[in-house]
């Protein structure tokens, strides 16, 4: 029975009608003061949109005005005004409720098919609700599950699954009825109760309710909801304000059946077209007339915008009633800095954002991270490095340069993980202090490792949540109040300590089971995900909202923008537990009412604006295909009049472009970056040697062929190497990488030969070969005991081989088997240092080298043999330099080391990649001097190139670019045009 002295349903023709029906309602004083009236919205940003459109039409400010409630809103309002408000449960507090209540039952009850986690608990508590404001009871949902799946006297199997399900659910929300109970607090449901048998000390004389139901609107209220507004104590009048069309999509029926007896009121005058906005269409072509602008992404969408607004001059006061609207806020609030801020349009947002967006809570992810990862190289240096966090050694903060030092030992060190293992390298390190330069950052890191380490043990929740709140707290850098975030920053922070106090008191007072680091991690990231930051600017400008609040704003001109099939209308929230057609039976709506809603709204928003309307949609959502929305189809329902966009001379519209400009347009940058731009505008421009890598004239100076041979892979990284001196990041990797795995196998073939020729063995052959491989193997084990276990199995597997395949070994030992002529010694690991004579077409070249070869075996018949091993393939002969020169330069130091001349026999590669293990660089004497000629002259050519000062980004194989170290510094965007 309908309580309230009037309730009516109010009928507008639009969204403009639908917004001064509300004002002229608000504006009337018959029902006492203004707090005893409250308007329902969807979402606090249609509050704030409804707030400015009532100073605009009524001159109401607040707090003179109405209260703009959202549902839950409204829930926290009438609890309020009770005469003695019991305590509400927070969200929680319910969520750990349920999760007990979960457990019991199911420790009592049969083997369920699934596990009960924390993210299944949540989807339980939100199909409970749904229930409950279904007037729904759970006696009910029961009944009604076993009417339409037969009964349990079916054989199927499938049906015992549900029906299992549906005993287990039932009794969960039974038991968790009984603990709300129990603690004297309530829930909604057991609010709402309280609100129809209370009165409240001062009670709302009159609401307005500006949203459906939750089938034609997800933001809407429930069958419960007009319940308890039909039955409040004190409420005098019910005023529901909606649109004709959404009145038709099926609503109008349903308020009817749950209001019967509800008075019926037709408002406002429909515009008539021409008066109504006008809809911006693209230039026809000769395959499209779309009604709606395509482009390429989300950014591009608002790019465009911005161009138009700039082109069109819009004044601030015209930019205060011009929207773009979305489904869904982000990505566009992320991406309008970049794009209306850069254009130098003033923007305004009021929305609630993921707390999880906000920067600071990547200070609660590194610090898990760090335990996650049992405190990986990468993990704790991302902590140390953290810019929201403060560690110190001894009271004083810890500096960049010192974590760089120890983010270079640990990675020399080999360090992956494991605290163990840091207290084992920081005390040897320590003691011997190998890099004085990373002792503060290592004392901190073991300092923050050592207050972190317990989490790895089991322990109850709220201890676990309570110890992880107290060391972020007493980790948190002291904010800068200088700064314009530092505010932002302050409520961010406030906001993560206090989800994770009240996460910690949940738990402690209601279900305190054992939590992993995994558990807790899980919990954690689960709740910060579904915290919301509420986020405004401060100027005015351009308003960026949601289909939703845009409902309520007064605008001339509104661009409606993301028009793609997976957001465009709103998919539902799908039910994990039924079936849509089980579903159907306790109340959800049929996809027909809904979808008919959805559209309608959609078309409502095309005359909402007073001047022009713009759609528009994208073909890539973070590289992946998007389809257009199906509503599009619609546009044409609104019977707008069309005119199309003529796009005119634009400005340049972005900083970038006005520095592009021919000439450039300074005045578009800010007064810290101007001269860095006149420094810019000034420099050589794209056709002068300098810009592609010529910095003039070098001094010689002695090179080592190794770094002549990265000048001919790529010029530019050899001079970001050894000109620049930049370092390359070092990377961790379960397994070793190239470089380290390289230095291991040279460290035992030099080890076991140095071996081998101290016992006095010569040639390796057929008769000692064995002797050879019993060798190696001692040596390797001995080179490997340092490896972790893993990474040593894999690696003497490499080296010695297996029944599949015969190891790296095994290929040095029968080249040199296979080879007739006797070693007299071998020259292991042999620095090659000095002067040395070249011969190329102009004639006698001195050059002042360094290098060191791998191995150069001395042969009884007075030539040596060179070898070089290389990890992965052998390098093209046409661009080698190493083994040619290493050979000229050998030949020419053994001749004055040892009182005779040794000529170049042999050189070979020893590569463990590839089809061929043996690869000569030469197979006859012919081929042996064009090789070395051809060497030589590249190794001059190569050195006259550096003395230039020649170091172009030309990479001999532009595939380099994508693993090289210096791409962030390398001006690469002519490779493959030098």
């Amino acid at each position: 029975m309908i309580t309230p002295r009037r309730t009516r349903l109010l009928r507008v023709p639009d969204l403009t009608d639908f917004r001064r029906t509300i004002c002229a309602l608000c504006s009337g004083t018959s029902l006492g003061a203004a707090d005893a009236r409250a308007v329902v919205v969807p979402t606090r940003a249609a509050a704030a949109q409804l707030g400015r459109t009532m100073v605009d039409l009524n001159g109401t400010k607040a707090p003179d005005g109405p209260l703009l409630l959202t549902r839950d809103q409204l829930y926290d309002e009438l609890h309020a005004r009770l005469a003695s408000p019991p305590r509400r449960l927070t969200p929680l507090e319910r969520d750990t409720i349920a999760q007990a209540a979960a457990h019991a039952v199911a420790r009592v009850g049969a083997p369920l098919p699934f596990q009960i986690r924390p993210g299944l608990v949540a989807e339980m508590v939100r199909f409970y609700d749904q229930l409950r404001r279904q007037s729904q009871r759970v006696e009910r949902f029961e009944e009604l599950i076993f009417e339409a799946l037969g009964g349990p006297d079916r054989e199927d199997r499938g049906v015992e699954r549900l029906l299992a399900q549906t005993r287990f659910l039932a009794g969960a929300f039974r038991a968790y009825e009984r603990r709300i109970l129990e603690c004297g607090a309530c829930d909604e449901h057991l609010l709402r109760e309280r609100l129809i048998d209370e009165a409240a000390r001062s009670p709302l004389r009159h609401v307005i309710v500006t949203v459906p139901d939750w089938i034609a609107d997800p933001a809407g209220l429930f069958l419960a909801d007009f319940d308890l507004l039909t039955r409040l104590p004190g409420l005098e009048a019910l005023d529901i304000v909606c649109p004709e069309s959404v009145l038709r999509s099926g609503f109008h029926e349903r308020v009817h059946s749950w209001l019967p007896g509800i008075e019926e009121d037709t408002t406002g005058t429909s515009r008539r077209l021409p008066f109504g906005p006008r809809l911006v269409c693209p230039t026809p072509g000769p395959a499209s007339a779309d009604l709606w602008f395509t482009y390429r992404d989300r950014e591009e969408e608002l790019i465009a915008i911005a161009r138009r607004l700039k082109s069109e001059g819009h004044t601030p006061a015209d930019l205060g009633r011009t929207a773009v609207v979305f489904k869904r806020p982000l990505p566009y609030l992320y991406l309008a800095p970049d794009t209306f801020g850069a254009a130098g349009i003033a923007y305004e947002v009021s929305d609630a954002l993921p707390l999880a967006a906000e920067p600071t809570v990547a200070a609660v992810d590194v610090i898990l991270d760090a335990v996650e990862t049992r405190f990986s190289r990468n993990a704790l240096i991302a902590l140390l490095r953290s810019p929201h966090l403060r560690f110190a050694d001894e009271g004083v903060p810890v500096t960049p340069e010192a974590i760089g030092a120890l983010d270079r030992t640990l990675s020399n060190l080999r360090y992956l993980g494991d605290i163990a293992r840091l207290e084992s390298l920081a005390s040897s390190w320590l003691e011997e202090g190998t890099c004085e330069a990373a002792e503060p950052a290592l004392r901190a890191a073991l300092a923050a490792a050592r207050g972190l380490v317990g989490f790895l043990e089991p322990a109850p929740a709220a201890g676990h949540i309570e110890r992880l709140a107290a060391f972020i707290e007493g980790h948190f850098r002291p904010l800068d109040n200088a700064s314009p975030f530092a505010a932002r920053e302050h409520r961010a922070r406030v906001t993560i300590m206090q989800l994770l106090r009240d996460l910690s008191a949940a738990h402690l007072a209601h279900h305190n089971p054992t939590w992993t680091i995994d558990d807790l991690v899980a919990a954690v990231r689960r709740w910060v995900g579904e915290e919301t930051f509420l986020v405004e600017t401060g100027s005015r400008g351009v308003r960026l909202v949601d289909d939703q609040a845009a409902r309520y704003g007064e605008y001339d001109d509104i661009t409606i923008v993301g028009l793609v099939e997976s957001e465009w209308p709103e998919q539902p929230r799908r039910n994990v537990f039924y079936p849509s057609g089980l579903l159907k039976a306790l109340g959800w709506p049929s996809e027909k009412d809904r979808r008919a809603a959805a559209d309608a709204r959609f078309v409502d928003l095309h005359t909402s604006a007073a001047q022009t309307v713009v759609l528009s949609t994208f073909t890539l959502d973070d590289d992946a295909p998007a389809t257009r929305s199906l509503q599009l189809d619609d546009v044409a329902r609104a019977g707008l009049s069309t005119v199309t966009f003529e796009a005119g001379h634009e400005l340049p519209a972005f900083p970038d472009e006005a520095l592009l400009h021919e000439p450039p347009q300074l005045e578009c940058v800010g007064q810290e970056a101007r001269p860095w731009a006149e420094m810019r505008a000034c420099r050589s421009s794209a056709d002068h040697p300098e810009f592609h890598g010529r910095v003039g004239s070098q001094a010689s100076r002695s090179w080592s062929v190794s770094a002549l041979e990265t000048y001919l892979a790529c010029p530019f990284k050899f001079f970001a190497q050894h000109a620049l001196r930049l370092e390359e990041e070092p990377e961790d990797e379960e397994v070793m990488d190239p470089r380290r795995r390289g230095r291991l196998v040279h460290e035992v073939f030099e080890e076991f030969f140095r071996s081998w020729q101290a016992a006095g063995n010569g040639q390796i052959s057929a008769a000692n070969l064995e002797a050879a491989r019993r060798m190696l193997v001692e040596v390797v084990d001995r080179s490997l005991a340092r490896l972790p276990e893993s990474e040593a199995g894999l690696e003497r597997t490499r080296l010695l081989g297996s029944s599949a395949a015969a190891g790296l070994g095994e290929a040095v030992f029968r080249m040199e088997a296979e080879r007739p002529v006797p070693v007299v010694e071998r020259l292991l690991e042999h620095p090659l240092r000095g002067r040395f004579v070249m011969s190329t077409v102009s004639g006698p070249r001195v050059v002042e080298l360094r290098g060191k070869a791998d191995r150069l075996d001395l042969l009884a018949d007075g030539t040596f043999r060179l070898i070089d091993y290389k990890l992965g393939w052998p390098p093209d002969k046409s661009r080698a330099l190493q083994l040619p020169i290493y050979g000229l330069c050998a030949e020419q130091r053994l001749a004055e080391d040892r009182s005779r001349r040794w000529t170049l026999g042999e050189a070979v590669y020893i590569a463990f990649g590839g089809p061929r293990r043996v690869v000569p660089l030469f197979t006859s004497t012919a081929s042996r001097d064009e090789v070395l000629g051809s060497a030589q002259q590249r190794l001059v050519d190569t050195l006259d190139a550096i003395e230039r000062g020649e170091f172009p980004p030309s990479p001999d194989d532009v595939y380099r670019c994508d693993t090289c170290s210096f791409a962030s510094v390398c001006r690469k965007d002519y490779v493959g045009d030098v």
